[in-house]
């Protein structure tokens, strides 16, 4: 009796986060492509932000000066619209020059893995108020004289919940996912791309405390070695929302979030910041390790 002949199986190798851009259509041009084009198309995605806000400013009669609009309340919700308008340019560029879902800077699934996103976020909020109860421990009270009322509030917070977990994704997808990945498609190893992305990431901010600096390096370089761990952005959009959520909930209490980022802070304000990082970092990665997720994707060999 002959024995059915089984088909050959294709060998299968495991390819990490931050290789996922050398694909078949890899080239050395077009990460470099990529660079050149991202800026051009984040300022085109800008001007029709900005340009559909000046049309609505103008419907509702606030006025504008040389610096922008007179009303903080919009010209905040301009500046973080500003900011999340990244998230399509780097979308765009990663389809258009790469040639390849988009769903790759997401992770190695090719998408948002939503559970395990609000997993990580429910930690670092619990991480987040834990830092809040020592603040309050220490001696820290609100100022009362600045409340702004409850109608402003709300306004502000409305703003905040609808586009600030954008500007933070944007800026996951910029330094962990694009910078990221173009990098390492060029050197294989993903270490000089998130030591460069968290430069830049320091420069966005533009704040000019040293101890502030320090822990936006720490802050950068412990999500991309969670992207790395995780094999996804997930749990860096997820520190990275809760923090910036949180932070203009609490500044709104006293009117509409300062945009300058000078000044100094003390190591009460800054390093209890940095710690939770820290610890969110190491709680993060041992927790990935029993959640059954794969921090690679499985390609055919022959596809390089």
């Amino acid at each position: 009796m002959l024995q059915e002949q089984q088909p050959p199986t294709t060998p299968m190798e495991a390819v990490p986060y931050h290789l996922l851009q050398r694909t078949s259509r890899h080239r050395w041009w077009r990460p470099l492509l990529g660079f050149v084009l991202l800026p051009v198309l984040a300022g085109a995605f800008a001007l029709v932000v900005a340009g559909a806000l000046i049309g609505l400013a103008a419907l509702n009669g606030v006025e504008m000066d040389d610096f922008g609009f007179t009303d903080p309340t919009w010209e905040y919700g301009a500046m973080m619209l500003s900011v999340a308008a990244l998230l399509p340019a780097v979308l765009v560029t990663a389809r258009w020059v790469h040639g390849r879902p988009v769903g790759k800077l997401s992770s190695v699934d090719g998408r948002l893995r939503w559970r395990w996103m609000w997993r990580c976020a429910g930690w670092a909020l619990l991480g987040y108020a834990a830092v809040l109860a020592f603040d309050l421990a220490r001696g820290s009270t609100p100022d009362l004289a600045g409340w702004p009322g409850w109608p402003h509030y709300l306004l502000l917070a409305l703003i905040t919940l609808a586009v600030v977990p954008f500007q933070a994704a944007a800026e996951e997808y910029l330094c962990r996912g694009f910078l990221l990945q173009g990098f390492a498609s060029w050197l294989r190893t993903p270490w000089p791309g998130a030591v460069l992305a968290a430069l830049l990431f320091v420069v966005l901010h533009e704040y000019d405390d040293p101890l502030v600096i320090a822990d936006l390096f720490v802050t950068a370089m412990a999500m991309s070695w969670l992207t790395i761990r995780t094999g996804g952005l997930e749990a860096a959009i997820a520190l990275h929302v809760v923090n910036n959520v949180s932070a203009v909930l609490l500044d709104s209490t006293q009117g509409v979030p300062g945009l300058e980022q000078a000044g100094d802070f003390s190591a009460w304000q800054v390093l209890p910041i940095t710690i939770l990082t820290v610890l969110y970092t190491w709680w993060i990665d041992r927790l990935f390790r029993r959640s059954g997720l794969s921090r690679t994707f499985r390609r055919a060999e022959s596809a390089e």
